[in-house]
């Protein structure tokens, strides 16, 4: 498990990492704010996103067929992700995990990057690692 601690970007900074044109990636967050900023930031480097707010919806899209990679909050304070985890893992989708706290869970997906929030400048760079 690689933990990575991203600084925020600056005002208008933005820099493409990585040409995500085609991809379709899944971003689950329980935060509006934060899910419109990442997706947001996923869309401007061409990506194709299903935004998820909830369990039951990150579930749902985790089927979708083309799915590329997904960007998790791991605590949706409710539920957690872990379902979600296991359906990826299963299909061999990669994620990593976009959250404010380590949980010790995480060690059950040691492939899996964590970066600390606020990280959605980093999201693109190591989305680019996974989707090599």
């Amino acid at each position: 498990m690689a933990i990575v601690s991203c600084e925020p970007p600056r005002s208008g900074d933005h820099v493409a990492i990585m040409d995500l044109t085609g991809r379709i990636i899944l971003v689950v967050e329980d935060e509006p704010v934060i899910l419109l900023d990442v997706t947001s930031r996923l869309e401007a480097d061409g990506a194709h996103v299903l935004a998820a707010g909830d369990l039951e919806r990150a579930l749902v899209h985790a089927d979708h067929p083309h799915l590329s990679a997904a960007v998790l909050d791991f605590d949706l304070g409710r539920a957690d992700t872990t379902g979600v985890c296991w359906k990826l893992t299963d299909r061999r989708i990669p994620f990593l995990f976009h959250t404010g706290r380590v949980y010790s869970a995480f060690q059950q997906w040691p492939a899996a990057p964590v970066l600390l929030k606020p990280a959605t400048s980093g999201i693109v760079a190591a989305l680019g690692t996974l989707l090599r």
